[in-house]
């Protein structure tokens, strides 16, 4: 069951994505509390976690700092994500079990449905999106790789990486993990490197103007 602070966490992502909470605005604990009914403490404890995931920046005596990122800034994190990522495709084909494969089908399968929906759930498609890419990370069975992209995988970045992205680009990102998976399964690791940058880089070209 989430705890408080993680609801006040949901909360405040949602704001930040929905453009509520612009860049560079400050989060006063007192006023989020208020605008929450809850009390300071899980507040506090959510603004921390979420500067830890990059969604914030915390300055001493003025409060929490919404992170601007520009198309700018996306693009760089894509590119990164997209020869890493690639790399980390090509090891997985000859490494990946029987059981990991499962789940990246399930995954995509569940993606499909939700997508279907009207008004789909974003934060379970983020979830979704970031679990397919970590499995596939998992079985490439590199422990540096793994620290490389940390940073680039989880909090902020993630989650805007699949906000925003019209229904088309949706079905079409959901094409691109299915392929990848196939290729993973016949153990082709050149097609599943080639699928997985094309997919990042396709990705970010359906991000709208100023977003990440």
């Amino acid at each position: 069951m989430d705890t408080v602070t993680d609801q006040v966490c949901l909360a405040i992502r949602q704001r930040i994505l929905r453009g509520a909470f612009p860049g560079g605005a400050f989060l006063q604990e007192q006023a989020l509390a208020d605008e929450l009914r809850t009390s300071v403490a899980p507040v506090h404890e959510a603004l921390v976690r979420l500067a830890a995931d990059g969604w914030l920046e915390l300055i001493p005596y003025r409060g929490a700092r919404v992170i601007e990122w520009t198309r700018e800034d996306s693009h760089e994190v894509f590119e990164l994500r997209a020869l890493l990522e690639a790399y980390a495709a090509r090891r997985a084909a000859t490494r990946i079990r029987p059981p990991q494969l499962t789940r990246l089908r399930a995954i995509v399968d569940e993606e499909k449905a939700l997508v279907q929906q009207d008004g789909p759930p974003h934060e379970r498609l983020s979830e979704l999106n970031l679990e397919f890419h970590e499995t596939i990370l998992v079985a490439a069975g590199s422990r540096r790789l793994q620290r490389s992209l940390e940073t680039v995988l989880h909090g902020a970045t993630s989650t805007r990486s699949t906000y925003g992205l019209t229904r088309a680009a949706m079905d079409k990102a959901l094409d691109e993990h299915a392929e990848i998976v196939d290729a993973l399964a016949n153990a082709d690791g050149e097609r599943a490197s080639d699928l997985m940058q094309i997919h990042i880089l396709s990705v970010a070209r359906g991000q709208p103007d100023g977003r990440s």
